[in-house]
């Protein structure tokens, strides 16, 4: 499973603990172009470079996978943004997912959404 599927998983199997966003606005990669909601959060999960392996008797025994989740919302957006982000944070924590980045919040020039990018370490075992 990718990085990407993983994390994807790990977020909708947990929706409930994370207000304000809904699974049909979760994606992978990309935003799906069927979702084209103004009003909502939508989060997108995209994988980064991997961050090494450790090794035991010449044989990869894990690698610390990298992720990246970006948030965008609307520019009148009325819920807690940073909140939202923490609850994600707690439920990835929770499985030994740990933010290493939080870049803030932007508002991007084109379409006035205000995004941020987490950016996540985990170990995969092999």
């Amino acid at each position: 499973m990718t990085p990407a599927a993983y994390i994807l998983g790990l977020v909708n199997d947990n929706i409930d603990s994370i207000d304000h966003l809904s699974s049909e606005h979760v994606h992978a990669f990309m935003i799906d172009p069927s979702d084209n909601t103004t009003t909502e959060l939508i989060l997108v999960v995209s994988e980064l470079t991997d961050d090494g392996s450790d090794y035991g008797n010449d044989t990869e025994i894990n690698i610390i996978r990298q992720v990246q989740l970006t948030f965008y919302y609307p520019p009148d957006y009325q819920y807690d943004m940073t909140a939202i982000e923490k609850s994600v944070k707690r439920v990835l924590f929770s499985k030994s997912i740990r933010c290493f980045s939080d870049a803030g919040h932007v508002m991007t020039p084109d379409n006035q959404n205000i995004t941020n990018t987490l950016k996540f370490k985990y170990k995969e075992e092999s």
